[in-house]
């Protein structure tokens, strides 16, 4: 990238310490604008890229856009401003990319060092808080400016989330469900034995047994502040609980009247036809996984609008799993629910079960999506428009627009030409804030 070049208009006299301060309030901060220089320019994933514009940045959102490469004098900024031009003349930019299905509070490597030195105690809410931090940190880097945690506790990702909103740490924008709501015995049952009556043990693990008790656990992750509710319908390869349905139907139903009651959009983890069908009727807004999904149940996806999120990097587990030809693989190669639904005109939203892989390699589910048939400018769409759509941010993210929050990035490569060019993200823009230039990340906290 080539160098940075800073503008510091000063247009007006500097004022005085007594005019910085009125009441004892700070003097309001002064405009920044950034100017982008962007060589290549996707604004909209579904339209035609666009060469050598410039995308005006005024503190957090996009104000403009211009074609040609712009200048600091050209802007027009107001007295007192700051302006700073970036030039990505020589880059590909595109809007930040959204993951709809990570676990920020670990990853499978943690759990194969610890049990490798015998250490088998669980990690603390504390630690898996710092944890979260770390990998929001990761997810940041390779280009995703908001994420789906679908799957944690009732304390660890939502202190990540608060820190990040509140601007102590730049990180992604993150909407967090707290502890996926499972039945007794079910697949994201944590709760030891010795405390599964436990009624405090088991909000806190979101388990749940009956419409009832569904209804209180998603009222307490609401209480907790939880962006959406997660539940899992059957059992799943993690857990070794199998696919089949673990839930009844009266248990669905409760917990997705519940949570839109609450005005929160509710998704499950669900592999069995059944299943999903049953989500589907009780008004679901995404599946996770589908990787059983019939032809009715693909027909009901599309003329509801359900999203599904295909996490095909959770089919295919990394090395780390040891596991030769794993049944995940087999499955999803026989019932190429992905395919099926997306010739279907089905939602697909980009989701990947980071988290189960290492975070931060999120890119290749990009990969899977083309190698399975999607072109690489639906599988950006799905990245960006479609998961913008699921999040109810789409008003303000997933494409570069007037009025949106700068949230972009930059590759060297034409992703348009070559989907592996997601793989290694130079630039990240994060609410106008330079998260990530020339390849690597800016500081991460405020010290405030």
């Amino acid at each position: 990238m080539k160098a940075v070049i800073a503008f510091f208009l000063i247009l007006t006299l500097a004022p005085s310490s007594e005019a910085q301060v009125r009441g004892g309030r700070p003097a309001p901060q002064p405009d920044r604008y950034v100017l982008i220089h962007a060589g290549t320019l996707l604004a909209v994933p579904g339209k035609k890229a666009q060469k050598e514009k410039t995308i005006v940045v005024i503190n957090d959102r996009i104000g403009r856009i211009e074609q040609g490469f712009v200048s600091a004098d050209a802007v027009n900024a107001p007295a007192g401003s700051v302006v700073e031009i970036i030039d990505l003349s020589d880059h590909f930019v595109l809007p930040g990319l959204m993951d709809s299905h990570v676990h920020l509070r670990g990853e499978p490597s943690r759990s194969r060092r610890r049990t490798e030195r015998g250490d088998r105690a669980d990690p603390t809410a504390a630690q898996m808080a710092v944890n979260a931090m770390i990998y929001a940190r990761r997810n940041l880097a390779a280009g995703f400016t908001s994420v789906r945690d679908v799957g944690s506790n009732d304390e660890s990702v939502f202190a990540a989330r608060d820190a990040i909103n509140r601007g102590r740490m730049i990180g992604p924008r993150i909407l967090v469900s707290g502890s996926a709501l499972a039945v007794t015995g079910g697949h994201g049952d944590g709760i030891p034995m010795l405390t599964t009556g436990d009624p405090a043990a088991r909000l806190a693990e979101g388990t749940c047994d009956g419409p009832i008790e569904c209804r209180k656990a998603v009222r307490y992750n609401y209480k907790l502040g939880a962006d959406l509710i997660k539940f899992t319908s059957t059992g799943g390869f993690g857990s070794n609980t199998g696919l089949d349905p673990q839930l009844f139907a009266d248990e669905i139903q409760a917990i997705v009247e519940t949570a839109h009651l609450l005005g929160m959009k509710a998704t499950t983890h669900a592999y069995s036809a059944i299943s999903i069908k049953e989500a589907i009727r009780a008004g679901v807004d995404s599946i996770e996984h589908g990787f059983l999904l019939d032809d009715e149940a693909i027909r009901m996806m599309k003329e509801q609008g359900v999203f599904l999120v295909p996490t095909l990097s959770a089919a295919y587990p990394p090395p780390i799993f040891n596991i030769p030809n794993p049944e995940s693989v087999r499955i999803r190669n026989e019932w190429r629910a992905f395919e099926r639904a997306h010739a279907a005109g089905v939602k697909i939203a980009f989701g990947t079960d980071a988290g189960t892989f290492k975070h931060g390699t999120n890119a290749k589910e990009f990969d899977f999506m083309v190698e399975f048939g999607m072109s690489p400018m639906d599988a950006i769409r799905s990245a960006t428009i479609v998961t913008a759509e699921l999040f109810g941010i789409n008003d303000e993210a997933g494409t570069l627009e007037p009025g949106k929050l700068a949230d972009l990035i930059a590759v060297t490569g034409d992703p348009l030409q070559d989907i592996g060019a997601l793989h290694d993200i130079d630039f990240v823009m994060k609410s106008g804030k330079v998260a990530k230039q020339s390849g690597k990340m800016t500081e991460p906290f405020t010290y405030d």
